[in-house]
């Protein structure tokens, strides 16, 4: 398995309390190329369901997460086919979009798929294996959930 899809891996309820996280922390958020990610704590109690799902689903792939943040991304931002070259323990990623009240913002392949972002779907996949992108945001602004994963063995 190399790829997995899931909907409603989040609920509205929990995808609209990380975005208002985010909101209350957003000072501590930093510009990275034209996006804005802030970078989350995996001892932090008050996303502890967020982290309780990404590492029940990133056991499929024999992961663990390594680091992960909320990202906003606001009108006009995008991101050219890429691999996931983060750092050299970085094993699997995935993305869980907290809202669709955007246009643009889908998540593409070089082979030509693209995942429409649905508020709560997860898209967990190899991002040194499959270059992906991030096609512009046209209105509004979109939110994700970006996480990259280590290898559980070594831990």
């Amino acid at each position: 398995m190399n790829t997995l899809l899931t909907d409603n891996f989040l609920s509205n309820k929990e995808c609209n309390f990380l975005i208002d996280f985010y909101k209350s922390n957003e000072t501590k958020s930093f510009l990275f190329r034209d996006v804005y990610p802030l970078r989350l704590d995996i001892d932090n109690f008050a996303i502890s369901f967020l982290v309780e799902k990404l590492e029940s689903t990133s056991k499929l792939f024999n992961s663990k997460i390594d680091w992960f943040e909320i990202v906003k991304w606001p009108i006009g931002s995008k991101q050219k086919l890429h691999f996931d070259a983060t750092s050299n323990k970085t094993t699997f990623s995935s993305i869980v979009y907290l809202n669709q009240n955007f246009e643009g913002g889908e998540t593409y392949y070089e082979d030509g798929t693209i995942i429409k972002p649905i508020l709560g779907r997860s898209l967990f996949f190899d991002g040194n294996y499959y270059k992906h992108g991030v096609k512009k945001v046209k209105k509004n602004t979109r939110y994700v959930i970006a996480t990259w994963y280590k290898n559980k063995i070594g831990e």
